[in-house]
């Protein structure tokens, strides 16, 4: 015996009414609001000084630890040197093919 596509779709439907105990109306509005805040929070400008002093911060840190256990005399060149590259691949990054 074949089930009506449309049966199978009202039993889903009262289903995810039964777990999240709301109506599919306010599940639906609750998605759409949820996607209108994950477009929103997308598309403001975000702030890319600071992205690129962030990573730059970052492989700073990553090198000059590195480097005090392999050569710890220098460290600050481990986190100079770290700080150019970081710096210089968040700025190449819109380049790439």
């Amino acid at each position: 015996m074949a089930t009506s596509p449309v049966k199978a779709d009202r039993d889903a439907i009262a289903r995810v009414e039964r777990e999240c105990q709301m109506d599919i109306a306010k599940i639906a509005a609750t998605l759409e609001d949820s996607q209108i805040i994950a477009q929103a929070i997308n598309s403001q400008p975000h702030d890319k000084g600071l992205k690129i002093l962030a990573t730059g911060l970052f492989w700073s840190g990553v090198i000059g630890i590195a480097t005090m256990f392999v050569r710890p005399n220098y460290v600050w060149y481990g986190v100079s040197l770290g700080f150019i590259s970081g710096i210089a691949g968040r700025i190449m990054e819109p380049f790439k093919s």
